[in-house]
């Protein structure tokens, strides 16, 4: 297919294995939608969502370092319905739309496997659960598929000034989602640029998209210093990449497996044949489909900013997917066919039981909060200290009886980690709740002063999930103190 040739009519079937795709989609992410308890990261933005609008801005200048869109949405889903679980909704219907745009574009990209791409990612095991989280994941990777699919289907008639229009609002939801897009609305205008260079409507729709998110820049200018796009003390974790792309293409099965030398090398392996048939093919698209993977890793390691973890790659996975079809394909037209089959039957199966191990076993689901607050209640005493080590765990909590304490302690930054846990160290019983304290006191300053102090101390641990999510909570007694909490 030329590089300006529009897409063909589609047939009754493969209308018919369009809708069949969305709704096997929507399925996977419906399922136990509303079983599992608000994480951190979800109450963290009821709690925004639920203030007035310039409430909203004031705690993103110095909190979420994030755009606004999925508050502003929780806020006027907030005038409806009280109930916040409800309002994950919202990211499966536009995660539904992610899938959608994929197809398109598959259809373009390696069309004889289409199909089989959308099938992937409407199966996907990591965008599944993200996909049921209210937050901006589902929105991001969503939009910036939709955001490819509505530029190209603006090429295609470039006359048409509705479809720019739909792209450029598009743009705008893009650019007020999360600052990733950045690096997605880089690689269209380098796309445009090198390709179709004088399609005026394209540069017009970017230009009304940047002036749109204008009002918001004296806020980035302010959020940026303090975080930005993510957490100031983590400085690349690229030995990360290597476990990227289980994570991304088949998370949610046993560590043992998942985690594996052999399925990480088998993986890369077909990643990096697959960049290379794109570059000798000249298939363009999927090449610009992952450059912002690729800027975005270099930005990650120049800028010492974390932004190689599993929920802000999301939007490579569609891209992931063509590269690894494009090995199939390569492999169908040879007497290896058998092989290419049995890659296609593994991963699959792996991307169906990763999905199905999120939904059904206890041991790959987030933490249950509900029960932790159970577990919480039970045990702490009016007088305790409560440290929160990693700050979002508090919303939550909010209501129980750790985040009423009196002496509470919100660690959000390692730069603070020391001065609050110097004072924590000077009551007698102090509880340390440690959730992913790796982001926000990554040298375990905190805990270390509470045990200088506090040499007599009891920890539990909870169920671990499949990607790593669990809450340690250490009890710090006095040097007298009893046995037992």
């Amino acid at each position: 297919m030329g590089l300006h040739e529009p897409l063909p009519g589609t047939t009754i079937r493969e209308r018919t294995i369009f809708v069949a795709l969305l709704g096997l989609a929507l399925l996977a992410r419906a399922v136990g939608l509303f079983h599992h308890a608000t994480m951190p990261d979800e109450a963290f933005t009821f709690f925004i969502a639920s203030h007035q609008l310039p409430g909203i801005i004031d705690l993103l200048k110095n909190g979420d370092f994030h755009p606004p869109l999925i508050y502003l949405i929780g806020h006027g889903l907030f005038a409806l319905s009280n109930r916040a679980y409800l309002f994950r909704i919202v990211s499966v219907i536009f995660g539904v739309g992610g899938v959608a745009a994929t197809y398109v574009l598959a259809r373009r990209a390696i069309p004889r496997w289409a199909a089989l791409a959308t099938l992937f990612v409407a199966i996907n095991p990591s965008l599944v659960f993200f996909d049921g989280l209210f937050r901006m994941y589902a929105l991001l990777w969503s939009l910036c598929m939709i955001s490819w699919a509505l530029l190209l289907w603006a090429l295609d008639e470039p006359r048409r000034v509705a479809r720019w229009v739909a792209y450029g609002l598009c743009l705008v939801l893009l650019l007020y989602t999360q600052y990733l897009a950045f690096f997605t609305l880089a690689a269209q205008i380098a796309y445009v640029g090198i390709f179709y260079p004088r399609r005026a409507g394209f540069w017009l729709a970017l230009c009304l998209a940047f002036l749109a998110f204008v009002p918001w820049i004296p806020v980035l200018l302010i959020q940026y210093p303090l975080g930005g796009t993510a957490y100031n003390a983590m400085h690349g974790h690229l030995s990360e990449l290597w476990q990227a792309a289980p994570v991304l293409l088949v998370d949610g099965l046993p560590p043992v497996l998942e985690f594996s030398q052999l399925l990480g090398a088998l993986l890369w392996i077909v990643i990096v044949a697959g960049l290379g048939l794109a570059v000798t093919q000249r298939r363009w698209l999927i090449l610009a489909l992952l450059a912002p993977l690729a800027i975005q890793i270099l930005y990650s390691s120049v800028s010492g900013k974390l932004l190689i973890g599993q929920r802000y790659l999301l939007q490579a996975i569609p891209a992931l997917v063509f590269v690894v079809l494009l090995v199939v394909d390569q492999l169908w037209q040879t007497r290896l066919r058998p092989l290419a089959l049995g890659f296609i039957a593994a991963v699959a199966v792996m991307m169906t039981a990763g999905t199905l191990d999120k939904h059904f076993l206890a041991q790959y689901m987030p933490v249950d909060w509900t029960t932790y607050r159970r577990f919480l209640d039970a045990k702490v005493q009016p007088n305790d200290g409560v440290v929160f080590d990693g700050s979002m765990t508090y919303y939550a909590l909010i209501g129980s009886k750790a985040a009423r304490s009196p002496s509470l302690f919100l660690i959000a930054d390692q730069d603070e980690a020391a001065k609050l846990a110097t004072q924590a160290a000077k009551l007698p019983r102090v509880w340390f709740i440690d959730y992913e304290s790796e982001l926000s006191d990554p040298q375990r300053v905190a805990f270390s002063i509470l045990a200088r102090t506090h040499p007599r101390h009891v920890t539990w641990r909870s169920t671990q999930s499949g990607y790593g999510d669990f809450v340690l909570t250490t009890l710090f007694l006095p040097a007298d103190a009893k046995r037992g909490p």
